[in-house]
């Protein structure tokens, strides 16, 4: 299958062989919602400055912070004037999983009136007082149905002779039911898009995630060291993991990875045909317009 991209921060054209009529996306990540109510009363104290965290980033005509949550309904304004084929939406929507961002969340995609599909975040099932974990992760899957309608860990939605795959990876690890998933979803060999969280290592990434972060936090990444892993709260690198990075470099008919996590944009090949894109951070009021095209 030929595949072949061209792209900026703010978009990408990717020409298919085979595809019969084009198809659009809209890129959403990281938008970081950090509203908390009394619903959520026991995290309202640690939860306080988050927002101001985020805001002190992007600023009105007069200087004066622009909420996340002013941003996120500005974004969904432009993705319902826009409406694309798909909203693709790769994590940390929320910093927090109050009820009060995710109502605001499901209000606003409700309104859009758009396909969406979604893959968790690190941040989207994480209160700063808990100590990230897998169990956590499942413990909060629950919450957030409002953004996964039910298939929080892996779910694949196909668009005009496209596949999209969404594989939570929040943790950095792959499980073996996620990559036995991924596989089935590639041998029917349409043209993919996975919807990640967390980027796959590259080398050309690594230098600014490192710079950035003082970590390569990235999944596959040979050379984290454990020390430092175990900071981020990622582990060692499973089988599983390193496999699903392996098949993706195989896969003849990847297309694209889409994901962010590490807060800026970046654009490079996994693969001869496939070119993974990290979305610069929604909380700037960034997005990326994906265009799918027949060649």
């Amino acid at each position: 299958m030929r595949i072949v991209h061209e792209s900026t921060e703010t978009t990408a054209t990717i020409r298919i062989e085979g595809l019969r009529a084009p198809v659009r996306v809209l890129h959403l990540t990281d938008t970081h919602l950090n509203l908390c109510d009394e619903r959520d009363a026991a995290h309202r104290e640690l939860s306080r400055g988050r927002e101001e965290k985020f805001s002190l980033h992007r600023k009105d005509e007069q200087q004066r912070p622009i909420s996340t949550s002013a941003t996120w309904v500005e974004l969904m304004r432009m993705a319902a004037a826009e409406k694309p084929d798909l909203l693709a939406l790769t994590g940390d929507i929320v910093t927090f999983p109050s009820h009060a961002n995710l109502d605001l969340a499901a209000k606003e995609l409700a309104q859009a009136g758009l396909p969406w599909l979604y893959t968790t975040g690190n941040h989207d099932w994480q209160f700063s007082a808990f100590k990230p974990s897998n169990e956590l992760r499942r413990e909060y899957y629950p919450r957030l149905a409002p953004l996964h309608g039910g298939a929080p860990f892996m779910a694949m939605r196909d668009v005009g002779g496209v596949r999209f795959v969404a594989i939570d990876d929040s943790t950095y690890q792959i499980d073996e039911e996620q990559l036995a998933f991924t596989r089935t979803a590639l041998a029917a060999g349409l043209p993919t898009v996975l919807l990640i969280h967390i980027p796959i290592s590259l080398a050309t990434l690594r230098p600014q995630t490192i710079a950035t972060w003082k970590a390569p936090i990235l999944i596959g990444d040979p050379d984290w060291n454990n020390e430092s892993r175990d900071g981020w709260h990622a582990g060692r690198d499973g089988a599983a993991t390193l496999e699903f990075v392996r098949a993706l470099a195989a896969a003849p008919n990847l297309a694209a990875v889409l994901c962010g996590h590490i807060h800026f944009p970046h654009a490079d090949n996994v693969s001869p045909r496939a070119v993974q894109y990290v979305g610069k951070p929604g909380y700037l009021a960034g997005f990326r317009r994906v265009e799918l095209l027949p060649l």
